[in-house]
């Protein structure tokens, strides 16, 4: 779970577990009671103490670590007074089940439906992967003095996450049937203006590795990732972390110019979904796009014999998941119309379609 420090550390654990599962920087209580919201000193350092007996120790292989949990490790203390502080859930008013594993006992209490720090975190999650923003934002900062734009809304979504059984697929399928999803990208005189209400979809740019694959899939790229079963994405892959002295793979740069997160952090802010001129330049002469499109699609759709009109809107339908309109349509075929079976001209529209916002965004 710790991404950002090869450490292990109880009080960075217990900071990044808050901030991923529950959505709560509590991290600001570890000198003073928390200024914006109700956590305390106290609160903190019994967090805290759900993560003092977690170590690791060296497995068989040279990469190889094994994670445990120390039953009898002894609880953080507190930075006033130094008393021991008994492992206590946020908001708890007393100590966890001394029986269990800690983790257990944490894990427990985080899947309660009494619990609904974790669901209104996933809800809020959920809802800004598909509208771009949160109900609550920043997602990783919820508290009182952050009040959503929307609180009935986000208390609904939490209810429905538990009675699902904190199925996310079944809160997804409910967001995307909802009048508010569907709602149209073009403003107008009454929403033009609006980024916090959600009366207008909003474009955003496809994820880093979600653009990459997109565009491994569209090209039939076989085998891009070299060294790698066939089949890998690139949503598998880890970013480098510091130290790392091994070579860089050849797209780390590519997810790095379209803004997935370096781990240097859990903070939501280091992912990246702003457009940006190096993304542009990147696409339009970068080496990715070219060896996509050299891959040989073109040449095996040729190959069919299916005429210029059918290839033109099968890389339409590739691309866009919709046919040319009869404008497009025209356009593409006098592009093509001297060199019918040559892949020069086809490879171009490849490039335009890669190249267009209505691929790269989500609208």
């Amino acid at each position: 779970m710790l991404v950002h420090d090869v450490r292990f550390k109880p009080k960075a654990f217990a900071a990044d577990f808050s901030q991923l599962f529950l959505g709560i920087q509590i991290q600001c209580a570890e000198c003073h009671n928390h200024p914006f919201d109700r956590w305390t000193m106290d609160d903190y350092y019994g967090f805290v103490s759900f993560f003092t007996g977690i170590t690791r120790k060296p497995g068989a292989e040279p990469r190889e670590f094994y994670i445990f949990n120390k039953r009898r490790a002894a609880p953080s203390r507190h930075k006033v007074d130094g008393r021991p502080m008994v492992a206590t859930v946020l908001g708890g008013e007393g100590p966890a089940a001394a029986d269990l594993d800690s983790r257990v006992a944490l894990a427990r209490w985080l899947t309660s439906p009494q619990n609904g720090l974790f669901a209104r975190n996933i809800a809020n999650r959920l809802w800004a992967r598909f509208f771009h923003r949160g109900l609550v934002e920043p997602v990783d900062d919820l508290r009182i003095s952050n009040p959503p734009t929307n609180g009935p809304l986000l208390e609904e979504l939490a209810r429905r996450f538990v009675k699902y059984g904190f199925d996310q697929r079944a809160l997804i399928r409910d967001i995307c049937n909802s009048r508010t999803y569907q709602l149209a990208s073009k403003p107008n005189a009454t929403n033009k203006l609006d980024d916090r209400q959600f009366s207008r979809a909003r474009l955003r740019r496809l994820r880093a590795d979600v653009l990459l694959d997109s565009i491994i899939k569209v090209t039939e790229w076989d085998r891009p990732f070299r060294n790698f079963p066939k089949g890998t994405r690139a949503v598998q892959f880890y970013p480098r972390t510091p130290g790392d002295t091994s070579q860089p793979l050849w797209f780390d740069d590519f997810l790095k110019t379209f803004g997935r997160s370096s781990r240097s952090s859990i903070c939501s802010c280091e992912t990246r979904g702003e457009p940006t001129l190096s993304q542009t330049l990147h696409m339009v002469v970068g080496k990715n796009i070219t060896n996509a499109i050299n891959a040989g699609l073109v040449t095996r759709l040729l190959e069919r014999g299916d005429g210029p009109r059918a290839l033109i809107e099968e890389l339409f339908i590739r691309c866009l998941s919709r046919k040319p309109t009869a404008e497009e349509m025209a356009a593409m075929l006098e592009l093509v119309a001297e060199d019918v079976k040559e892949k020069a001209p086809y490879e171009d529209i490849l490039w335009s379609l890669l190249n267009s916002t209505e691929f790269s965004f989500n609208h």
